[in-house]
């Protein structure tokens, strides 16, 4: 592995604090009325310093998305490659993504944005292959899935749809936090995201049938 400079080490802390600064004013106040002297100001950098790092607003406004979703990817695909059970695996992936975006509520204003919103300048910050990225993660969750199906640990149904259920579970409970005061920590959530999922999907034969909404 090549050893950076001191001067390219220092060079990076620089761009990471700007883009937390900005991350956190763009959540704040949105693109439009934040400005690049703002962010230099701010981030205690000379406004020349700034523009050497970001090309422009849009630049570092991209920058700022892609470093959280790179981020999310990272910690979500890590927590669950390290389960090999299916079900410990969809606890993985909610556990990661539920605490990564409790830690960064800021960030979830700009995502939602992102995903939700109109582009800025006609045009998704989020780049194809950081979207791409997010899609693997949840191939890899509809993959846990279908091996639970066929060991018998989950009841038969669409993987496909059983992850879109699960993705948007989580993300509501996230949004949940922008609406409502936010909880001193996300333990509740989680265990309430792996208990309303699990019981869902979870094979049960012994369970009573129910037709037309009347226990038979």
């Amino acid at each position: 592995m090549k050893t950076l400079s001191r001067r390219e080490r220092e060079r990076q802390e620089h761009v990471r604090y700007i883009l937390d600064v900005a991350g956190r004013m763009f959540a704040k106040r949105g693109f439009f009325k934040v400005t690049m002297k703002e962010i230099a100001e701010r981030a205690e950098f000379a406004l020349g310093t700034v523009y050497s790092f970001f090309k422009g607003k849009q630049n570092l406004y991209q920058q700022v998305i892609e470093q959280k979703v790179d981020e999310l990817v990272e910690a979500v695909s890590n927590a669950m490659a390290c389960e090999t059970s299916p079900v410990l695996i969809i606890k993985g992936f909610i556990e990661a993504k539920l605490r990564f975006f409790f830690e960064n509520l800021d960030f979830v204003r700009l995502y939602l944005v992102e995903m939700h919103g109109p582009p800025l300048h006609g045009e998704r910050a989020m780049s194809l292959a950081l979207q791409n990225k997010y899609r693997a993660v949840l191939a890899s969750v509809s993959r846990a899935i279908e091996r639970g199906m066929s060991d018998g640990t989950f009841a038969q149904a669409s993987p496909k749809a059983l992850t879109t259920a699960l993705d948007g579970q989580t993300s509501a409970i996230v949004f949940s936090w922008l609406r409502d005061i936010s909880p001193d920590s996300p333990e509740k959530e989680i265990q309430a995201a792996e208990h309303i999922f699990l019981n869902g999907a979870l094979a049960r034969p012994e369970s009573r049938a129910v037709s037309n909404g009347n226990q038979e």
